[in-house]
């Protein structure tokens, strides 16, 4: 359990029972077992108290607790429209700061490279749906690249980057420009995948015959991908459509539980299953970048395991830039049903229900009319 003191109350961790009934007043009657003790000097959110238990769980002969949870929401809702996302420190790596909110609780924000510029993002009102069904929760901007370099990153060697994942997922909203190979999320690493040693950990990404997918390198060094058939990403044209007006939102989801890898399109109809693919390999966890072997730590303007959103890696250099605009990034530590995705349709009410309803309100009209 875990006490929260950061509301002034005294926090009495246990007291004894004296002979004549009495106790210490607030405390607990009896006594109580102390293993471990922690005090922080910050209130902990709820994914870190459960980190904190489970690290120590098998040393006390206790089972983990159940850890699914999202590990990064990244919704971009500060606006206002037409403002640059701004950048809470000088530009450049590897000067993180929280510039988007992780709205998940789990702490991990995300960093722009700089405000506006060739490498920002300004806010747009242009967004996929106003309401999303997955969180309940209304949807007012999205982010589009200020310039040719877009870049934005989870915290270097935070605890995000620091995560080998047996299954996961991940879901954006993109509305693209046209392009070669574009990234809208990746994560970096150089030399960890045997088949190609320029190849990062994770991209999510159109690729120049504008086909989808998702590809990532495992912890035992084999690379993965799930691909769409070709022309599948419709993308918008920035020299005769600069504000996509014409463009199409793509909601993506990337889903691996371990032994399939698949990805998911909803234009706007519904998710759709564009691939699936059998992993075959000896540890099909996504790797971290650098615990693999081959794995390098970083280079001048990366660390390995970093997350990013606009752009991928090759050969230990940033590229790949994802031109348009973005919108709701999720990470998840488990493999999500089509059922969980964002904008997955909200059931409607069962048939029967209905006509029960339907029933009842007509024996209702019959009552009054009598």
């Amino acid at each position: 359990f875990a006490f929260d003191a950061h509301d002034g109350i005294d926090m009495l961790i246990a007291a004894q029972m004296e002979p004549n009934g009495t106790t210490v007043t607030g405390g607990l009657r009896g006594s109580l077992s102390l293993a471990q003790v922690r005090v922080h000097d910050g209130a902990l959110n709820a994914a870190q108290v459960t980190n904190n238990f489970n690290e120590h769980a098998a040393a006390f002969g206790q089972t983990p607790l159940a850890t699914e949870r999202t590990l990064a929401y990244w919704s971009f809702e500060n606006g206002p429209a037409g403002a640059n996302v701004p950048h809470g420190a000088a530009n450049g790596w590897p000067n993180f700061a929280p510039d988007i909110a992780d709205s998940s609780g789990s702490g991990n924000a995300l960093s722009m490279w700089e405000t506006g510029g060739g490498a920002g993002f300004a806010y747009r009102s242009d967004v996929p749906r106003a309401f999303i069904p997955g969180t309940e929760a209304t949807n007012n901007f999205s982010m589009k690249n200020t310039g040719a370099f877009p870049a934005s990153f989870s915290e270097p060697n935070g605890p995000l980057s620091a995560l080998e994942l047996d299954q996961w997922t991940v879901e954006v909203s993109w509305k693209p420009e046209n392009g070669g190979f574009r990234t809208v999320v990746g994560r970096d690493a150089q030399g960890v995948a045997s088949a190609n040693g320029g190849f990062a950990a994770l991209y999510l990404q159109a690729q120049p015959d504008d086909s989808l997918a998702v590809k990532f390198t495992d912890e035992a060094g084999v690379f993965h991908e799930a691909v769409s058939a070709p022309g599948i990403v419709q993308g918008f044209d920035f020299g005769s459509d600069p504000e996509g007006t014409q463009g199409v939102w793509h909601n993506i989801a990337a889903v691996s539980d371990g032994s399939t890898l698949s990805l998911y399109l909803d234009t706007g109809s519904g998710y759709v299953l564009l691939d699936q693919t059998v992993l075959v390999s000896s540890n099909t966890a996504l790797t971290d970048g650098f615990t693999t072997v081959g794995g390098v730590a970083g280079g001048g303007d990366w660390n390995a395991g970093t997350w990013t959103v606009g752009r991928g890696m090759f050969n230990g250099g940033q590229a790949d830039r994802a031109f348009g605009f973005i919108d709701e990034v999720r990470i998840s530590n488990y493999a999500l049903t089509t059922s969980q995705f964002l904008y997955a349709p909200v059931p409607e009410p069962a048939t029967a229900t209905l006509a029960l309803v339907g029933l009842a309100g007509l024996a209702s009209r019959r009552r009054r009319r009598a």
